[in-house]
């Protein structure tokens, strides 16, 4: 197996300027740069990871921590994160803790101990105080946790806007609210905020109903069922696309055609609203931007710059489908 000392022997350097190469430290001109990394190809050199993290005093490790990566949201958005750590030299630890504290405890006691570099957190289950006392560049995600931790996310009160503007425009009379965001610390939650109060403002009646977020997807069809038992004058739902998803299947499935008799607004964008049938009307949200926000944002961090506050991405939109009137 060839070493360092190959690949500078055949380039005609030393190891240190190899090293250097390697570690992208200090002015290498072009024409030794590529000597060097011919020489790595024609010995297929590997570098030693371990080696390059001492020297670099980082692990080039990312820890992504998600309430459920098998949602469609997270699990979109996950592909995209690892995808833009990727070019950035990152590799990701992917953390699911089915909205435990004690899971998400655990994960950063482990992420600390095991030197990632920075810390994406996607849920929010601790007290603020026990983030204060990290010494890790970190990134939330729809979530408000402590001054130092920038907060991304999407516009929720232009998403709420368009939704609940769709459902007025639609003459809807009783409208199920369903609301599967964790906490009212996150943005996110804005967006049943804006819908239920400009639906009553129009005379229409919102139910706000909480969502069990502990509740295994596979779940999910029946807790849906159950709503459609309770209120049966509900003539349309609002919530994320994989609670809509089911909601389209369950008005399917009690004969209910879409949209005269039931309509339904999604919200995220993700791959399963775009493949529903009927087509889903949804409020899109930019997951590929929000990926490559919170990485960016986070590489900062980990590189020195001050970042906090709020980060919004305005980029929202409505996209008509089936389930609600044509335009």
């Amino acid at each position: 197996m060839s070493n360092i000392k190959d690949v500078a022997e055949l380039a005609g350097v030393s190891v240190t300027t190899v090293s250097r190469v390697l570690n992208n430290k200090g002015y290498i001109s072009k024409e030794t740069y590529d000597s060097v990394y011919d020489a790595i190809r024609k010995l297929d050199y590997v570098p030693n990871q371990i080696a390059r993290s001492l020297f670099k005093q980082r692990s080039f490790y990312i820890s992504l921590i998600v309430p459920d990566s098998s949602n469609p949201f997270w699990a979109e958005i996950t592909k995209y994160i690892e995808s833009c750590l990727y070019g950035y030299g990152y590799k990701l630890f992917l953390c699911n803790t089915d909205d435990a504290a004690n899971r998400e405890r655990d994960y950063i006691k482990m992420m600390r101990e095991n030197m990632v570099d920075g810390i994406i957190l996607g849920t929010h289950m601790l007290d603020p105080e026990e983030y204060k006392n990290l010494m890790l560049p970190i990134v939330a995600l729809d979530m408000h946790i402590a001054d130092h931790i920038p907060s991304i996310h999407s516009n929720h009160i232009r998403g709420g806007q368009l939704a609940a503007d769709e459902l007025i425009r639609n003459k809807c009379r009783c409208v199920l609210n369903v609301i599967a965001v964790l906490t009212d610390k996150s943005p996110a939650f804005e967006r049943h905020r804006i819908v239920s109060r400009e639906l009553k403002k129009n005379g229409i009646r919102c139910i706000d109903y909480t969502w069990n977020p502990h509740a295994d997807l596979a779940d999910y069809y029946e807790q849906v069922n159950r709503l459609f038992d309770r209120y049966p004058e509900a003539d349309a739902v609002f919530s994320e696309d994989f609670i809509v998803m089911n909601a389209i299947k369950c008005a399917n499935e009690r004969g209910l055609r879409m949209p005269d008799d039931f309509k339904a607004v999604g919200y995220d964008g993700t791959l399963l609203a775009k493949v529903s049938y009927p087509s889903m009307t949804y409020v899109a949200q930019p997951i590929r931007e929000l990926a490559e926000k919170l990485v960016a944002t986070l590489i900062q961090k980990i590189n020195g710059k001050k970042v906090c506050g709020d980060i919004i991405l305005d980029n929202v939109s409505l996209v008509h489908g089936n389930t609600t009137l044509p335009v």
